[in-house]
């Protein structure tokens, strides 16, 4: 007698995860306030200073971010458009940019996360709203170049965040189409675009509707490591994809 063996494959395998930049590898405040202080401190008219700072959303006197400022979910491209009417948005924008190379801040223990990752053969991906070039910089600053197969940004050509097009070119990539993907962020434009990418979305970080929106959430970086090997297990567990039936002899 045969019998027919079916044979399972893990098309649910966890690929690739792709990342958030700010606020998801990198400490968003302290990488960025001071930098955008000190490209404030450099606009000499004072109306134009204070008007450009409120519609950017910063504030002066504290030297940071606001929590709705465009800067933190937008595309640099929205944000500076919003000041180039009172201001050298390019001088500004440059200004930020090289302030910001002193200061990159990771996130703690996003470097073992990372590291943790890439040795259990996942491939690493970031798209961010930022400048591919600014974000190939702080990889590189950082040292962590060799860990990621790709990184976009709002202008490599895909699109911006929350579309899903840079997340699906950095998932291509990566050689993960047939499996599946992680969007790992700490913004509603992150996990949208996750969504729209057709990825299992996490949120890092207390913002309520980001962590509302996602699939799973974490409390610190270290957190993505278990949490990728739950679902590798789970995918091994509940797959339902067979291959080609294997016939063996009965004997």
């Amino acid at each position: 007698m045969e019998l027919v063996v079916k044979s399972w494959l893990r098309t649910r395998v966890i690929r690739a995860v792709v990342f958030d930049k700010d606020g998801t590898l990198l400490d968003f405040d302290a990488t960025w306030n001071e930098a955008i202080g000190v490209a404030f401190d450099q606009i000499n008219d004072v109306r134009a200073r204070e008007t450009s700072a409120s519609m950017f959303g910063y504030d002066l006197t504290l030297r940071r971010v606001l929590a709705d400022s465009p800067f933190v979910s937008e595309s640099n491209d929205v944000t500076m458009a919003l000041v180039a009417d009172f201001i050298d948005a390019t001088a500004f924008e440059r200004t930020i940019n090289e302030v910001s190379k002193l200061n990159i801040v990771p996130t703690h223990e996003a470097a073992v996360t990372l590291e943790a990752l890439v040795a259990n053969g996942v491939k690493l991906a970031i798209a961010t709203n930022d400048s591919e070039a600014i974000a190939r910089e702080h990889v590189s600053v950082l040292g962590w170049t060799q860990l990621f197969t790709s990184i976009k940004g709002y202008d490599s050509g895909f699109g911006a965040k929350p579309g899903p097009g840079m997340i699906l070119a950095a998932v291509e990539e990566c050689d993960a189409s047939q499996g599946s993907y992680l969007m790992v962020g700490d913004s509603v434009h992150d996990i949208l675009a996750g969504q729209a990418a057709g990825a299992i979305t996490v949120a890092i970080g207390n913002h309520r509707a980001t962590l509302s929106l996602a699939d799973h959430q974490i409390n610190k970086m270290t957190d993505l490591i278990g949490l990728v090997e739950f679902l590798q297990q789970e995918a091994a567990d509940d797959s339902t994809d067979f291959a080609s039936d294997t016939t063996v002899d009965d004997t």
